[in-house]
């Protein structure tokens, strides 16, 4: 799960809550999920299945497929009350930390766990990096960028090797959005899941497959854009009724399916994307 929004010392107010009712959605659909609720989660089990039913273990999952189900199919606005806390304790942050950005990232990692900061300069930027293991196989970690004249940019990232194990990693991700709006950062969400599929055919073939178990299980898919050559087929799509999205020219994007071919063994390397892919597939 990647969160990720800027900063500029101002303090969230409700309007800015609710305009992100898939923050709350995200949230409650890690904390409730578990290995005997997945059926419940149809983007969870559509890209599990979608990758042929590929081994849930060996499976490079990362936690952003599992917060996008109930996200595109669940958010519903009246759920933003429940940020209300989160908005109030903005308030509570100090006017040296507002004006500091060292200061608020220290207090945002502090927030989140993750103990001290290693500040850095990259690409002419005052940077801050911090991380921690949630179990062995999962860690979160954050990302806080100076761009200047006061504004940051920050990223929180979960991720697993191992979603449907994950407990800890569900909770984490669900305070992560819960903390950054806490500490001034009105949060946007993007999620990830990647395997290998067991289809050997072509790329376009094994996303003909995993594009077939999605949609049976999310109404209102429709594909509106796509990209092909030699070793990769990507499609992306519209979703009816989904909240999180991203405009492409006149299209609303809401997930994105891609299959890239290894030459090594011509094995298929699945990634979905919610509501781009934002890692390398």
């Amino acid at each position: 799960m990647k969160w990720q929004g800027e900063y500029s010392g101002e303090t969230a107010d409700a309007a800015n809550a609710a305009d992100h009712a898939e923050a709350t959605a995200v949230a409650q659909a890690m904390t409730n999920a578990d290995t005997t609720d997945a059926a419940d989660h149809a983007e969870a089990i559509a890209a599990a299945q979608a990758m042929t039913n590929a081994d849930a273990a060996n499976a490079a999952y990362h936690i952003e497929a599992t917060a996008a189900a109930e996200a595109v199919t669940n958010a519903d606005t009246t759920d933003a009350a429940d940020h209300a806390d989160a908005v109030t304790a903005t308030q509570a942050m100090s006017a040296v930390e507002a004006a500091n950005p060292a200061a608020s990232a220290a207090r945002l990692a502090g927030l989140l766990g993750l103990g001290k900061l290693e500040a850095a300069e990259e690409d002419g930027h005052v940077t801050y990096r911090a991380s921690r293991a949630l179990d062995s196989t999962s860690t979160i970690s954050l990302f806080w960028s100076e761009l200047g004249q006061g504004v940051s940019y920050v990223i929180v990232t979960v991720e697993t090797q191992d979603l449907l194990q994950a407990e800890a990693v569900q909770t984490a991700a669900a305070d992560a959005g819960a903390q950054m709006l806490a500490a001034g950062i009105t949060p946007e969400w993007n999620a990830s899941l990647q395997g290998t599929s067991l289809v050997i055919e072509s790329p376009r073939e094994a996303l003909k497959q995993a594009e077939g178990v999605i949609t049976e299980r999310l109404g209102g898919l429709e594909a509106v854009e796509s990209y092909e050559d030699d070793a990769t087929y990507s499609r992306s799509y519209s979703i009816q009724g989904a909240q999180r999205y991203v405009n492409s020219g006149d299209n609303r994007i809401a997930l994105q399916a891609a299959v890239h071919q290894n030459s090594n063994d011509n094995s298929n390397r699945v990634t979905i994307g919610l509501p781009l892919i934002t890692i390398e597939y």
